[in-house]
């Protein structure tokens, strides 16, 4: 079985679990456009995306290395200090609660508008409230990948409509590539170019 067969399998036992387009893609760690395309197969070409596997990185000890190695690129590109580490759910969350340790600061939790799905029409992202507020504080967005940038924008808006100040996001993984996203740095360990 090829990879791409082996993503379609994959996906279409997702859909049965209930899941919208856009929490597999989440859990596939691919655009909504290629999980669509995993689904549909509407097109013989999928669509132009890069497949992440990085179960390896899952494990604790591994993670925390990687979350120590985060912390750093933080605190050597930031030199404001850092009031609260923002995880954007639901893979970003494990990274975001260790780069938080290691930083020393709140953490807070952001829930992105595709989580919160109806008839696959998106109703608006939110912070949790069971956890640290981001009014009046500095914050730092972390997830696991970006592919389009658009939780990372969109937990930006909420942050700042929440009266706090987001001074950057970090992630494993930038499969859009770029240092910004609206304004806002972004910084990768890992970025993929297309050449």
């Amino acid at each position: 079985m090829t990879k791409i067969e082996t993503l379609v399998e994959r996906a279409k036992k997702l859909k049965e679990k209930g899941l919208t387009t856009e929490e597999i893609a989440d859990e596939l760690n691919v655009s909504r456009e290629t999980a669509m395309w995993l689904l549909t197969r509407v097109t013989e070409t999928p669509p132009s995306d890069i497949y992440v596997e990085w179960r390896e990185l899952t494990k604790p000890a591994r993670l925390r290395h990687i979350a120590s190695a985060v912390a750093d690129m933080i605190k050597s590109e930031i030199k404001e200090d850092i009031d609260v580490v923002v995880g954007i759910a639901t893979s970003g969350i494990p990274l975001a609660s260790m780069v938080a340790e290691e930083l020393d600061c709140e953490l807070a939790i952001y829930y992105p508008r595709k989580f919160k799905v109806e008839d696959e029409k998106p109703r608006g992202g939110i912070l949790s409230e069971n956890f640290a507020r981001v009014a009046g504080k500095k914050c730092v967005i972390i997830d696991d990948i970006i592919s389009t940038g658009r939780s990372i924008k969109e937990a930006a808006e909420v942050i700042e409509a929440n009266e706090g100040k987001a001074i950057c996001a970090a992630v494993i993984v930038n499969k859009k590539g770029g240092k910004e996203i609206d304004s806002l740095p972004v910084l990768s360990m890992l970025k993929i170019v297309r050449i």
